[in-house]
């Protein structure tokens, strides 16, 4: 049987068999729809090519990145995330239709969504690596791993000259977190962006 559908950005009516992003709306469930502001396909024309990049951005940087839990790929500039916000209120102020209004809500809500999750996978981490330091701790105290020695014989008068160099604290967070570097690739520089922004979030300094 087929059903009337309604758009959701324009007062166009459809009947069809079937329904679409744009149509959706079968009849038994127009009542319940009739609060959504509607209005004419022309409302839709200050959506210009870069306000809809912009929007698509967000879903390849942001959305798409939380949804499979690649939270070490979301972007951490600051001042992206501030730019991207604004510039949704800047399309939020050229429309008074509830539909994109309620697109535009999801679109930052979205935004946000992703730079919490962003923080709270580097706490997580830093969480971690804590726990495994302690429980190796308490695994070199059972092992006596801590007693020193306070005398020792040296034979021979050979003399031995050692050269040590510590490298920053990003990098020894990188080798404790994700391993030594294969030989030839060097540090991933999305890890250490990630691993930057995590430890300066936690009051370290990540180049001490």
């Amino acid at each position: 049987m087929p059903s009337y559908s309604k758009s959701l950005f324009t007062s166009e009516t459809l009947l069809s068999n079937t329904r679409s992003f744009i149509n959706p709306i079968s009849l038994s469930f127009a009542t319940a729809m009739q609060s959504v502001s509607t209005g004419t396909s022309e409302e839709l024309a200050f959506l210009s090519a870069y306000y809809l990049e912009i929007i698509n951005f967000i879903q390849v940087n942001y959305s798409n990145k939380i949804a499979n839990r690649d939270y070490v790929n979301i972007p951490t500039d600051y001042t992206q995330f501030t730019n991207l916000t604004q510039t949704l209120d800047e399309i939020r102020s050229k429309t008074t239709n509830s539909s994109i209004l309620a697109l535009l809500q999801i679109a930052e809500d979205t935004l946000r969504g992703a730079f919490n999750s962003l923080a709270l996978h580097g706490d997580n981490l830093l969480l971690q690596l804590e726990k495994t330091e302690l429980q190796t701790t308490i695994n070199d105290i059972l092992s006596n791993k801590n007693v020193a020695t306070t005398q020792s014989t040296v034979s021979g008068s050979s003399i031995t000259l050692t050269k040590t160099f510590q490298l920053a604290s990003v990098f020894n967070y990188y080798i404790r977190i994700y391993g030594a570097p294969v030989e030839g690739a060097g540090f991933d520089p999305v890890k250490i962006a990630f691993l930057i922004y995590t430890l300066e979030e936690n009051g370290i300094d990540p180049y001490s």
